[in-house]
């Protein structure tokens, strides 16, 4: 099998240097394998960072890259200055992880210190600091999504640009949720960005849907998008829509069918409000809160509205029934259809809005492969974030088997790599050895197609050596 062996290493190691020079100081990037950890940092009695002991717990899990929260203290930077050195003796790069606007004064009582909202600022003084400490590869701002009217395409370009005024391989990666990531991001950003933190996964088809738009490997069926900014007021009654008007032909029964979904999966609800009208009549509503991503198929008789007439108008909207003061969302419809119903001739959706909702035409795509955006899966790794981001209670085996199967997906082909979400790192914690495990099962090489006794190849070992070898 050493022939195996050698051509994968080989189209592996072409690939890296046909992309590997915007992420040429990052080499666990490069590799498509960074296994990392965040925050959860040791600290001192007197509240600086322990050194010592964070390396020597990074160490135990063998990661490769370490995101640095510069957030706790006002003596994070200085901190910063101390650790890096230590932490390159080690072999482990470090990210420097930023807050947003959106948690800093006067949402929050602290500011990442001592550059507070500068962000152009921030990614010159961590190209500085990059140039003097080659394993600080990169910087991550958290939230992004949230701040998307802060964090415009053109003012991450310049802070891009910025950082890498220094350090010329400095790279920016923005921290997404799942439910963000949709067509509209990637198509804004992928100039501007060098990749994407991904958060948080329930399951391994998250990160393959993840991966698949990622990739531009995504396929979607022809949509209208209704999008409303985070970080922006609205006022009651603001909207948007779209309108048709379809013929109507003899039926005894009229069943409306179309797909909608939303990108908002928290328990806010009574804001955003999705309905669709039949002439001036509301047949279906939802709240935008709860429920899941991807798109749902919806059925509604309308029978009532419809049979006797010659000709109906069908609306599909969202209408926000109390004021929202940062609270953006993605709805996205179909074209709907009925039995009975055809467009009218000469006749097509019109939209319209009110305050600061967009909408937007996406016509039925296949992804071409047109881009690569890396992306770090992360995983929710604490007591307190396990149960509200997974689902599962927070028993040590089930933060080691979530945070395997980011690593199995990441092995798989279907990530660029993983980091864990505040694990804590006190020693003697039985979160920390549970995690460990799955850590350094991470380390290990990806296995080569092995025959088995018939002299067949494996399934499963096929699987991973084809998802890698053409990574």
């Amino acid at each position: 099998m050493r022939w195996i062996r050698f051509i994968s290493l080989s189209v592996l190691c072409l690939l890296c240097g046909r992309w590997g020079s915007a992420l040429a100081q990052s080499e666990a990037l490069a590799a498509g394998r960074v296994i990392a950890d965040y925050d959860g940092e040791p600290r001192r009695s007197d509240g600086r960072l322990d050194i010592p002991l964070l390396i020597q717990q990074l160490k135990g899990l063998k990661v490769n890259v370490y995101f640095y929260l510069i957030w706790h203290r006002d003596t994070d930077w200085d901190d910063l200055q101390r650790f890096l050195p230590e932490a390159r003796a080690a072999g482990i790069e470090v990210w420097v992880y930023l807050v947003p606007p959106s948690e800093s004064p006067p949402h929050t009582t602290l500011y990442s210190e001592p550059f507070r909202l500068d962000y152009l600022r921030w990614a010159e003084e961590i190209g500085r600091l990059s140039a003097q400490n080659p394993n600080l590869t990169a910087f991550v701002i958290d939230d992004f999504w949230a701040n998307e009217t802060f964090f415009t395409p053109d003012y991450v370009g310049q802070m891009r640009a910025a950082g890498r005024k220094a350090s010329p391989g400095l790279l920016f990666l923005p921290l997404m949720y799942y439910p963000e990531m949709t067509r509209r991001f990637v198509l804004g950003y992928k100039e501007v960005i060098d990749g994407a933190v991904v958060a948080y996964p329930k399951g391994p088809e998250d990160i393959r849907v993840a991966r698949g738009l990622l990739l531009d490997r995504d396929e979607s069926p022809a949509r209208w998008v209704f999008a409303y900014p985070g970080q922006t007021r609205s006022e009651v009654g603001d909207f948007a829509e779209v309108r048709h008007t379809y013929a109507v032909s003899p039926a005894e029964r009229y069943l409306l069918r179309l797909s909608s979904g939303d990108d908002y999966l928290g328990p806010t609800s009574g804001y955003h409000i999705k309905q669709v009208l039949v002439g001036d009549e509301v047949v279906w509503q939802e709240d935008v809160a709860g429920g899941s991503t991807g798109m749902r198929t919806l059925q509604a008789d309308v029978t009532g509205q419809v049979k006797g007439t010659s000709s109906v108008t069908v609306t599909l909207r969202v209408i926000d029934l109390k004021p929202v003061s940062n609270f953006g969302v993605e709805v996205s419809w179909s074209e709907g259809e009925a039995d009975g119903l055809k467009p009218a001739e000469g006749s097509a959706w019109a939209a319209n809005a009110r305050g600061r909702w967009q909408t937007s035409f996406e016509a039925a795509r296949h992804g071409e492969g047109a881009f690569r955006i890396p992306f770090i899966v992360m995983v929710a790794a604490s007591r307190e974030a396990f149960p509200r981001r997974v689902g599962l209670e927070a028993t040590p085996e089930n933060i080691r088997d979530h945070v395997e199967m980011a690593f199995t997906e990441m092995r798989r082909g279907n990530a660029d790599g993983v980091v864990t979400y505040v694990l804590d790192k006190r020693p003697g914690n039985p979160d920390y050895a549970a995690a460990q495990t799955a850590f350094l099962k991470a380390n290990q090489p990806l296995p080569s197609p092995d025959f088995d006794d018939d002299g067949a190849v494996g399934f499963d070992d096929f699987f991973l050596f084809a998802a890698n070898f053409g990574k």
